[in-house]
């Protein structure tokens, strides 16, 4: 795959007819690196062929989100007041802490198949029957079928809460193309590097969505949050911020087992020690970077810390602290929505996610000793739950 910036800006103008690129080009650069990323890798032509319609649709998603600003300058002028933003590491309970939040009445959070087909807005009117959501089921089932050990790894579903990842997509700086494709010099670059302009797409794509869609406080949730948290804030400075906390040594090797899985369908022979590499480096940048940069105080302010073990054992009163933190409302409907939901799904309901870090050429004493930014300040948080 050689492909240049201007190559895939074509293609995307040629796709929509469009060639007005508005006045944020910032994505150039996280496109430059990982299409340099991309042409290095040998990818295989089925896992090129993907790469590059992926980039030429959010290309595509991009030049019809400055023609919809063009037409309607009111979409912009919206505020995103007070979101509930969820970070952490996957597997420290991110996912299930973002479904319970995201029952709240007064809440509104990003659903799989608009936050993957945010154009055209979707519409309050036909929120539950938008076409967008059978096409995106599809897609899912199509790729549980080839993959059905993914259904023990995370709940997937076009009506579930989504995180962020699909807004982060359309700025090029991304975990998501690390965890599709084997591009590892773009996952080096994103464990060093913190582009600008990530959290302006960010914000135009809740835009988007607010527009004409249902309303409500935005609740959100992504681990890559933790790797610019001052351009997040820059961008949202009166956002909720919640962060999820457990056993690195767990963590670390799941993300490995999860990236693998899914890049292995694109490519068997994927080298198990190279993804568990690729994995430490990237996901041990978020908790370092994270950590440090909640040493500016107007950052650490806006954060509460969740053990995942409250989670996993108080899943109510968790949620409820996280509230009343913020002093937000929580009401009893929130609160029987979440004691249906634990009920419904209980853990391990679709399997256990089984894997060692030795597969994974991680060894546990040795993840013990890094990250020890991130070690000494919640050390208290890191113990896995009684049971």
């Amino acid at each position: 795959m050689a492909l240049s910036v201007e190559d895939v800006l074509q293609r995307a103008e040629a796709a929509t007819g469009l060639t007005n690129w508005g006045t944020d080009q910032a994505f150039r650069v996280g496109l430059a690196e990982l299409l340099g990323a991309a042409a290095t890798a040998n990818l295989p032509a089925m896992g090129s062929a993907a790469l590059e319609r992926q980039i030429v649709d959010l290309l595509s998603i991009r030049l019809r989100f400055v023609e919809d600003e063009r037409l309607h300058p009111e979409i912009v002028a919206q505020t995103i007041d007070r979101p509930l933003i969820l970070t952490g590491l996957p597997r420290t309970g991110t996912t299930i802490l973002h479904d319970l939040c995201a029952l709240d009445p007064a809440g509104r959070a990003p659903l799989e198949w608009e936050s993957s087909r945010p154009w055209p807005a979707p519409e309050a009117a036909t929120y539950t029957t938008d076409p967008r959501i059978a096409e995106c089921q599809a897609e899912i089932d199509a790729r549980l079928e080839a993959m059905p050990i993914l259904r023990s790894m995370h709940p997937w579903g076009a009506t579930l809460p989504a995180d962020c990842l699909s807004f982060l997509s359309l700025s090029f700086v991304c975990t998501r193309f690390v965890a599709s494709f084997y591009v590892p010099e773009y996952s080096h670059w994103l464990s060093v590097t913190k582009p600008e302009g990530v959290y302006r797409t960010h914000k135009r794509a809740l835009q988007q969505l607010q527009w004409r869609g249902p309303q409500g406080r935005w609740i959100l949730k992504e681990p890559q949050h933790l790797l610019d948290m001052e351009q997040l804030v820059g961008v949202y400075p009166d956002s909720c911020i919640v962060q999820t906390h457990r056993d690195p040594v767990r963590t670390i090797v799941s993300v490995a087992s999860l990236i693998w899985t899914i890049q292995s369908m694109l490519r068997p022979d994927i080298d198990k020690k190279e993804t568990g590499r690729l994995a430490l480096e990237l996901f041990g940048a978020h908790l370092e970077r994270g950590t440090i940069a909640r040493q500016d105080k107007a950052i650490d302010n806006r954060v509460i810390d969740i053990a995942y073990r409250d989670t996993v054992l108080n899943p109510v009163g968790t949620v409820e602290r996280i509230y009343d933190h913020f002093n937000l409302p929580f009401s009893s409907e929130h609160a029987d929505r979440i004691k249906h939901h634990i009920a419904e799904n209980p853990q391990g309901k679709h399997g256990a996610h089984k894997y060692t870090p030795e597969e994974f050429g991680l060894d546990p004493a040795t993840l013990k000793g890094l990250m020890p930014e991130y070690r000494h300040r919640f050390a208290d948080l890191l113990e896995e739950p009684a049971r």
